[in-house]
């Protein structure tokens, strides 16, 4: 029995368009990772043809396909609902178009028109990737049968397998082919996965680690077959700690940010929840698992921190060159002078910004700089370099998507009936907190954030239409 707030809309249930959506972003998931695993193995052969790929090569051509097929996908949608001759707007629909129109409004209006990231081909962020989001996010508010989003998270459990083994390997100093970033060689035993940078995998791995642990907290409620329910979810619960392991080997504190997040997430739910209309049975076991997975991550965190430096090597540096340089340019890594930088461009270039991922040009408009000096291409925080990059009006209505997918999520955990449905959106906002809140020290990179648009979709519920008739 469900709500009739929470009634999935007429024209879902009877298309398939919601199917082919989940596949087409469960192919394109687990395709990344592969293709990466294809080019690495072809490089490391050293066979003259293969001589021109480099460690990401492929990647990025992925994402932009996928931008394509994804944005075909979405014109689909809207005449399949035109033909229907029953057509219905809801919010994600707006926030879709808005999206699309600021990043438009961007990148025509860029200060360096067609240069994106200072032309790093595996550092930037092209139209055709942001299409790509806009698509995940946009078939994320689609999906709304509990049996899809339960596939969709089974990619991630595969992606999160893949990316958690080559990681290990790394910190053995085992590596497919070279690191592209040379600070992120395994000499260093860091995991870097097959994104080819510490930071990077960092993020991608504390998403992967809440979308596993969510998936062995939930097992008693998600999964029907007793096989899943009883003996699968220790595999679940193994390969978490594995990912939270190869996470900490990132070497990368802001996973510590986002993991912190989604650990203190489930503390307040769990606690609000016991006041709730959920089955107190049910509620228990899920606080049980809850614990035994608290318990393994505690367990890793204390071998890590005796038999490595990963951890301790990290809050030394953290001492140094965070706390002793707060308001100097050397704050956070360095993130201070990137920050300034950002902040200085907005004034200028508030409206659309200062070009759609074009941070370096905000450091070459700085007083006093000179052709050589210091730039950097990305913010390394997404909601700053949005807002130097698309201008006030894109990040306010990024930041409103943000609050909308979290008030409509929040509400149909404790509304909703179905307890599948209600732990799924459970699971998604546990996910959603560790992204939003690592984003705060982190840049949106083409081969990581989809991982994450697409659980703003699915915290994007289509409730029911937007109305234009007075009532």
């Amino acid at each position: 029995m469900t709500n009739a707030a929470n009634t999935t809309i007429p024209e879902l249930k009877r298309s398939p368009m919601d199917k082919i959506l989940c596949y087409t972003a469960m192919a394109f998931y687990i395709l990344l990772p592969i293709v990466e695993i294809i080019t690495e193995v072809l490089k490391s052969t050293k066979i003259k043809t293969f001589r021109f790929m480099y460690p990401s090569y492929f990647q990025p051509y992925v994402v932009g396909l996928f931008g394509i097929i994804g944005t075909a996908l979405v014109i689909a949608t809207f005449v399949l609902r035109i033909v229907r001759k029953n057509f219905k707007l809801y919010v994600a629909d707006v926030f879709y178009f808005t999206l699309l129109i600021f990043m438009l409004l961007s990148m025509i209006f860029s200060v360096n028109p067609g240069v994106f990231a200072d032309g790093s081909p595996f550092y930037c962020e092209h139209p055709l990737h942001f299409l790509c989001y806009y698509f995940l996010f946009f078939a994320g508010s689609m999906i709304e049968d509990s049996e899809l989003r339960k596939k969709l998270l089974a990619s991630y459990f595969i992606v999160a397998l893949m990316q958690g083994i080559v990681s290990f390997l790394q910190t053995y100093k085992i590596e497919i082919a070279y690191c592209l970033y040379f600070n992120n060689r395994v000499s260093k035993t860091s995991a870097y996965g097959l994104l080819q940078n510490t930071n990077f995998y960092g993020t991608l791995s504390c998403l992967l680690t809440a979308a596993c642990a969510g998936l062995f907290i939930f097992s008693s409620v998600i999964f029907k077959k007793k096989f899943f329910r009883t003996y699968f979810k220790w595999f679940i619960f193994a390969t978490t700690l594995l990912v939270f392991y190869t996470m900490l080997a990132s070497n990368a504190r802001l996973a510590w940010l986002g993991f912190a997040a989604m650990i203190l997430t489930y503390i307040i739910s769990l606690i609000a929840m016991r006041k709730s209309n959920m089955d107190k049975e049910t509620l228990k076991k899920i606080t049980i698992d809850f614990a035994i997975m608290l318990a393994g991550f505690i367990v890793i965190v204390a071998v890590t921190t005796l038999f490595t430096n990963y951890i301790v090597g990290r809050i030394k540096e953290t001492a140094k060159d965070t706390v002793a340089r707060v308001g100097e340019d050397g704050f956070g890594h360095g993130r201070g002078r990137i920050w300034r930088a950002a902040l200085h461009s907005v004034p200028r270039h508030w409206v659309t910004g200062i070009g759609l991922d074009n941070l370096t040009q905000a450091f070459r408009e700085m007083p006093g700089w000179t052709k050589g000096d210091y730039v950097q291409a990305k913010g390394h925080n997404e909601y700053i370099h949005m807002l130097a990059t698309q201008g006030v009006f894109a990040i306010t209505n990024y930041v409103l998507l943000l609050l909308y997918a979290v008030v409509t999520t929040v509400k149909r955990i404790f509304t909703e009936k179905d307890d599948v449905k209600r732990c799924l959106c459970w699971l998604f906002l546990t996910m959603f907190a560790a992204y939003v809140s690592q984003a705060m020290l982190s840049s949106s990179i083409m081969n990581v954030a989809p991982y994450f648009w697409i659980i703003l979709g699915l915290s994007t519920q289509r409730i029911k239409p937007i109305s234009f008739k007075k009532k």
